[in-house]
Parts: structure tokens; sequence; C-alpha cells
């Protein structure tokens, strides 16, 4: 397994936006699958499954549980596109079928449905508005928060305004 470095999971993530013609917030994670040409399955399925890549002749097929909230939806698609797109990106990497490691994929999918650029950039516009951002991104504020966070917009501890 090689090391990879944020910077290979961004591009990964941005070339698929570019692909996909994205160019502001929020992400349709949907308009990516379909242009990797991956068709979308929502089905009933227990309360306890929330998705999963399945073959069919070859070719993946995302089939989601429409059981779960559409928050969560989103986030499996992501997630699962970054499995997707890191085998595209690197034919030697595979797919993580028995491997309990998915902080690759997780790393694209972060990247997908907020883009680091995007949120720099309207952070600096909405004064680090977390709560805006989210709304703006279509993601939880607890997302949004902790994205932010990580790219060192927001500090993890100290103040932070109640509005």
């Amino acid at each position: 397994m090689k090391l990879r470095t944020e910077a290979y999971f961004r591009q990964v993530a941005e070339d698929a936006l570019a692909l996909a013609g994205v160019t502001e917030p929020p992400v349709p994670i949907d308009d990516i699958a379909a242009t990797l040409c991956i068709p979308l399955r929502t089905v009933n399925l227990p309360p306890f499954f929330t998705a999963a890549t399945v073959y069919e002749d070859g070719l993946p097929i995302m089939v989601l549980n429409s059981a779960r909230p559409d928050l969560e939806r989103k986030h499996a698609v992501a997630h699962m596109l970054g499995h997707v797109l890191l085998v595209l990106a690197d034919e030697s990497e595979g797919f993580a079928r028995a491997s309990m490691d998915h902080g690759d994929a997780e790393a694209v999918a972060r990247e997908l449905m907020m883009p680091s650029s995007f949120v720099t950039e309207l952070a600096g516009t909405w004064f680090n508005d977390y709560r805006y951002l989210s709304r703006l991104f279509a993601v939880s504020e607890s997302t949004m928060l902790e994205r932010m966070q990580e790219l060192g917009l927001i500090r993890s501890r100290g103040i932070r305004w109640e509005y």
C-alpha cells in the first residue's frame, strides 16, 4: 500500500469535480456518479444497512437504502465514489473489500462533499460562519465545523460565537 498525502486525495476529488463541471456548492454527488456512468439504485432495505457497491457484468452499481436520511445517503455515495476514484487514479490501488481501513476513501469523500478550495474561499466571504456554510454545502453543522477545523480555518479550542 502506497502512502498518500492530502494533496493527492484533493487532486483526485478536484479531477472528478472538474469532469462533472462542478464550480460551486452544493456539490451534486449524484451527478458525479452519473458522469462516471455509475447508476444509483435506491431500494428499501433493513435500517442497519446504508449502502453498497455491487457489480453487474463487471460494472459498478451503487445501492442505497431509502430508509436512511438524505445526508447519510449522500455521504455513503461520496464514500463509495472515493473508492472508485482512487482505483481510477491508480489501477494498482484495488478495492478495499476485506480491509477495514477506509481512510483514503473518506479523505476523497470529504473533498468531494466540501472541496477545500470552495470552503476556504467561502469561509472568508461569510466570516467563518460554519452554520451558514453547512446549509450552503448541504451538510450537517458538525460536519462543516469539523471540516473547517481540519483546514485550519477555525481553531479547535477557544471562543466560538453563538448567534
